[in-house]
């Protein structure tokens, strides 16, 4: 994948990331996620790390089951839906989406 096709998927992707909770659940998700994979290295408790994914797994749940409802493209590209949150976490931090 090029990066214009991953431009195009992003403008999809931020269709379904209109809603300002439904971002802020996502990015919640993301900071537990990588926090709980930090304290199972830190302190040693690896079977932990299998479980970091879960809190992003609940925001999307919680994010396109109950904020902003019909979304299935995160489900369908896991892979560019973390690049493209990665990228709308980098606006929202930057001012450019509304945080």
């Amino acid at each position: 994948m090029n990066k214009t096709d991953f431009d195009a998927f992003y403008v999809l992707y931020m269709k379904s990331h209109q809603n300002l909770w439904n971002r802020r659940v996502h990015l919640l998700g993301w900071i537990f996620g990588i926090a709980l994979g930090l304290w199972a290295l830190l302190s040693a408790q690896y079977w932990f790390i299998m479980l970091a994914p879960f809190p992003a797994l609940l925001a999307i749940w919680i994010g396109h089951g109950i904020l902003e409802p019909g979304a299935d493209i995160e489900f369908k590209h896991p892979l560019l839906t973390a690049l493209a949150n990665l990228r709308m976490f980098s606006q929202m931090f930057s001012g450019r989406i509304q945080f």
